[in-house]
């Protein structure tokens, strides 16, 4: 039976020596209070950035048990002695430094998730190619919100947590610095870093427990940077010197004397080598580049000055089919889609649903990608589809009911907060198991049976649907459901908005007729229809199919729609 002698919970007996920050966190045995991680973070988040102002980069080095713990001095990270971008004479090319960078400031923030929570983040990976809209780091496993994990983690922390682990280069910090302007913070490479507010305990006794706090006991530590004068290799004399040395001693640059050197020197300082070209090779390049700029500037003067001199080519002018016009017309000769009101219903509490005929058609297409060939015939019964995709508000029901944790901020550049403050627009990243869970709760609810659309119901009631908000009419975000041009039957969205999950797992199509087909029994990945309103290189076509991992919920353009089988 545990005495008032015996240690509280998440204090160690022995005072810290020379210990890795992993196996504290073991010993330890709890999420370390919300400032006490802020203070490590910074330190570490500190001393990385100045290894980044020298363009060096730890990689798979920084990890919690290359950072040691001592009671008489601040906390280091340990790199092995020289750092990545250092281990060989030749220097490292940009898109390597800069990729370097990106990992690095992606561990600091699986450190602190673990840190505030006490948990490793989860390990799981994407290990499959597909056609994705930006482009994916597949061995940089998403990290969830750390307050999913342990409540009590404050805003402040999950925001650092989203910003260095985001899976895009357009959301994830790009330097150490856009992370401490996160806590107002400002990077200054060589200077000591401050310490926490509370001052540092002798060496090897642990810090008392107020009165009033619940926290474990621990020890205070002081964070510190030092700089350091990294090993390089002298090119001109092949000897180790110091970088700082080697940058005060090297000769000016000298200033181009004509455009070829101008040029010469531009290629050099793109490929990372610092040869500039030289030769009649190099001369003929420009000329050849030079002779297609020409070329191309005075095709489209012809063109222009033909269009708006001469009011364009012979012969009397048609007015083309909306068939041609989605086929062969680029989108920037349409029109604009103008938002038009949207129906009262799309505030309803369930989703508003539309009665499908059933029927049969051809499935699939001649012109478009392998995966949507062969054509057969199909047959669907009667059912009825969501009149709109899913809303903010109506996901948000579901959440508040079940405790399942909100979507994620998808960092929309001008709809903040999106899914509390934009309750009817259509809700984003979520995986195929959330919108499945939510089809679950309301049959439960309504005792009624929805689920998701097969690929067949998706297709056969999206035949000759308008294209609404695609990447040229959206302006960069989803809009408002409800507010484009519905197809014959009245529902809306179906070519443009979000990507919308459907039940079949993804898999080719068989070439004999069927009726309520419902895809390939297994696979990895599950089908999404309809395109949205970010660019992307499928085709906005009814017929067009795409695939993701059914568990991952980062994507920030892909929602669903409901259906309501018949009895």
């Amino acid at each position: 039976m545990p005495t008032a002698l015996d240690p509280p919970p998440g204090t160690l007996e022995t005072p810290v020596m020379n210990k890795n920050l992993g196996d504290y966190l073991k010993d330890y045995g709890a999420p370390l209070p919300n400032q006490e991680a802020l203070d490590l973070f910074l330190g570490i988040a500190r001393i990385v950035g100045g290894m980044h102002d020298q363009f060096a980069f730890y990689g798979s080095e920084l990890r919690v048990e290359n950072i040691i713990l001592s009671p008489d001095q601040p906390p280091r990270v340990l790199d092995c002695g020289i750092p990545q971008s250092r281990l060989a004479a030749k220097s490292a090319t940009p898109s390597e430094v800069a990729q370097g960078i990106r990992r690095d400031i992606y561990q600091l923030g699986a450190i602190l998730y673990r840190l505030a929570t006490g948990q490793a983040p989860p390990e799981r990976r994407s290990t499959y190619n597909f056609r994705a809209d930006f482009d994916e780091v597949s061995d940089l496993p998403p990290v969830p919100d750390p307050r999913a994990a342990h409540p009590p983690v404050s805003d402040e922390i999950a925001r650092l947590v989203a910003k260095a682990t985001a899976r895009d280069e357009q959301s994830q910090a790009a330097r150490i610095s856009d992370l401490l302007m996160l806590l107002d913070a400002k990077v200054e490479s060589g200077t000591a870093a401050t310490a926490p507010s509370a001052p540092p305990p002798e060496p090897g006794v642990l810090a008392s427990k107020p009165a009033t706090s619940d926290a474990p006991l621990r020890r205070e530590a002081k964070v510190t940077l030092a700089k350091r004068a990294l090993p390089v290799i002298s090119e001109r004399t092949g000897f180790v010197v110091n970088e700082a040395a080697l940058k005060r001693d090297a000769p000016p640059p000298s200033p181009p004397t004509s455009l070829v050197d101008g040029l010469a020197q531009a290629f050099a300082d793109l490929s990372g080598t610092g040869e500039k070209p030289t030769g009649k090779g190099f001369k003929l390049f420009l000329a050849g580049v030079s002779c297609l700029l020409l070329l191309a500037v005075g095709s489209a003067t012809y063109r222009l000055v033909v269009k708006f001199r001469f009011g364009g080519e012979s012969g009397a002018a048609t007015r083309p089919s909306l068939d041609a016009l989605r086929r062969d017309e680029p989108a920037a000769n349409r029109p604009k889609l103008a938002p038009a009101v949207p129906p009262p219903d799309i505030a309803a509490p369930l989703p508003p649903l539309v009665a499908v005929k059933g029927g049969s058609f051809d499935m699939g297409s001649r012109d478009g990608q392998p995966d949507e060939q062969p054509i057969r015939r199909v047959t669907v019964s009667d059912f009825e589809m969501g009149k709109y995709e899913v809303t903010n508000a109506q996901y948000k029901a579901f959440c508040d009911a079940t405790g399942r944790p909100y979507p994620e901020e998808p960092n929309f550049a001008r709809l903040r907060n999106y899914f509390l403050d934009y309750p009817n627009h259509p809700v984003v990243r979520v995986s195929w198991d959330d919108a499945n869970a939510y089809c679950v709760w309301l049959s439960e609810r309504s005792g009624d049976l929805y689920r998701l659309p097969t690929e067949a119901e998706w297709e056969y009631v999206a035949r000759d649907s308008p294209i609404g908000w695609d990447s040229y009419n959206s302006g960069g975000a989803p809009r408002e459901v409800g507010t484009s041009v519905p197809n014959e039957l009245g529902i809306y969205d179906l070519m443009g908005n979000v990507w919308e999950w459907c039940a079949d797992w993804y898999g080719p199509y068989p070439p004999n007729p069927q009726v309520n087909p419902k895809g390939a029994p297994r696979g990895t990945h599950k089908v999404l229809r309809g395109c949205s309103w970010y660019f992307s290189t499928v085709p906005c076509r009814p017929t067009s199919r795409f695939r993701f991992d059914p568990t991952l919920n980062y994507w920030f353009n892909g929602g669903f729609r409901v259906v309501r089988a018949k009895a």
